[in-house]
């Protein structure tokens, strides 16, 4: 289903569109200016009630530098894990490293997590790299995948948590506070400065634009359908959610999602998901927000080129779906593309497994992610003649698709380009 203007009504069409832009912006970078208009942000705060999460603002120290960041309530959020790190996919040094931060950051479990304290970087990395984490893992995981979850954010030396910790239900928290004495914390650790942790956490709700609306019987349902299918690292298996074989359970849901710019989706094989609609995705890359980096996305062409565009080339994969035979490939064959250091292929390695865009075997091998899953039709039709103009420039179906986007042949030469591409949002 798209995001139909239609559907969001008349003269509040545009403020409508910006209340599931802003809603996309927070999903993909965690965080989001707090610089918008109210009416914007009273609409996505409605549009968000309504699938059971919640738009936070969380205000800087002298209160000139406020984000928004988006939580659960506390009905509604997932149960599994015990902060977002589990919940959003990070691999195991990124999911060690956020908490020792947490545990630096929070010496006394009955107090609120955020804001917490501030923390050194360099006892982060000293004491993961003890436990027998890889000091440049650590390193990575400090400098670059917290901070883009806004888990943690980083000044010179000092380190404290992000604003998506004030996003933290009520339930999570508590969970966290049993867990308290299981998170690593230096052997150094002590109680001086613990004053500096805030008490009361300086954020608050965003207020909604609209009444409270009646719950309907089965609205918990319906709330719970969507947090399994927005939490969920790969599809959902259809028997996991067997209430959308409901068709009107499968509208209510699907008429949830619109306001916030999401859309369900069913894949090849029957399982269910969630992903951007095409409008709001096209608008998150024009803004640059949650796309790959250039390195990142011709690694990522390489993957599917060995894994899905050969295979189907010769006949031993048979559909159009991305993440439906296990066709692998190692590092070893990546790496006979010279452009990329082997050592540029680990890092977006990496960073493709935390975004779900690329999964590994327990063998070292490389497959399609589950992520890819999480596209239209459309956009992934784009992204099968994306790997047409990249394997065969030069053939007769890629001049037919360069004449119909507009393209030259020379805009698919040169150096690797920043500029994000139409089908890396998911």
């Amino acid at each position: 289903m798209a995001f139909e203007q239609g559907a969001i009504g008349g003269a509040d069409e545009d403020r409508a569109f910006q209340a599931a832009l802003l809603l996309g912006r927070l999903r993909a970078a965690g965080v989001a200016s707090a610089e918008t208009s109210g009416p914007v942000a009273a609409a996505a705060a409605a549009a968000a009630a309504r699938i059971g999460r919640r738009v936070i603002r969380v205000h800087g120290e002298d209160r000139s530098v406020d984000v928004l960041v988006l939580g659960w309530d506390g009905e509604t959020a997932p149960a599994a894990g015990l902060a977002p790190g589990w919940r959003i996919g990070l691999s195991p040094v990124p999911t060690l490293v956020w908490a020792a931060c947490l545990r630096a950051a929070w010496p006394r479990p009955e107090r609120a997590p955020f804001p917490g304290r501030p923390f050194r970087r360099a006892d982060i990395v000293s004491l993961c790299s003890q436990l027998g984490a890889d000091r440049e893992a650590v390193k990575q995981a400090v400098e670059r995948t917290l901070p883009e979850a806004g888990l943690i954010a980083v000044d010179g030396d000092e380190v404290r948590l992000g604003a998506a910790v004030a996003a933290l239900p009520a339930v999570v928290v508590e969970g966290l506070r049993r867990g308290h004495h299981l998170l690593p914390a230096p052997g150094a650790d002590v109680q001086a400065g613990e004053g500096a942790a805030s008490v009361a956490p300086p954020h608050e709700v965003v207020p909604s634009d609209a009444e409270p609306a009646h719950e309907m019987s089965d609205g918990y349902v319906m709330r719970s359908a969507v947090a399994t299918l927005e939490t969920a690292r790969r599809p959902v298996p259809r028997g996991e959610l067997p209430m959308l074989a409901d068709p009107a359970m499968r509208a209510a849901v699907e008429q949830a999602l619109l306001p916030c710019g999401r859309q369900l989706l069913q894949t090849g094989d029957g399982n269910w998901v969630t992903g951007f609609c095409d409008p709001l995705a096209d608008a998150l890359v024009a803004e640059g927000v949650g796309t790959l980096a250039a390195v990142e996305r011709a690694v990522l062409a390489l993957v599917l080129l060995h894994t899905v565009a050969i295979p189907r080339a010769q006949g031993r994969h048979r559909h159009s779906r991305w993440t439906g035979e296990a066709h692998t490939v190692t590092l070893a064959e990546l790496a006979s593309n010279r452009r990329i250091s082997k050592a540029a292929m680990r890092t977006a390695l990496r960073r493709l497994r935390a975004a779900g865009m690329v999964a590994e075997t327990t063998t070292g091998r490389y497959l399609p992610g589950p992520a890819l899953d999480r596209m239209s039709e459309a956009r992934s039709s784009l992204l099968w003649e994306d790997l047409i103009l990249v394997g065969r420039p030069d053939g007769q179906l890629a001049a037919a698709i360069r004449r119909r986007r507009g393209l030259g042949v020379a805009a698919l030469g040169g150096e690797l380009s920043d500029e994000p591409t139409e089908t890396e949002r998911r």
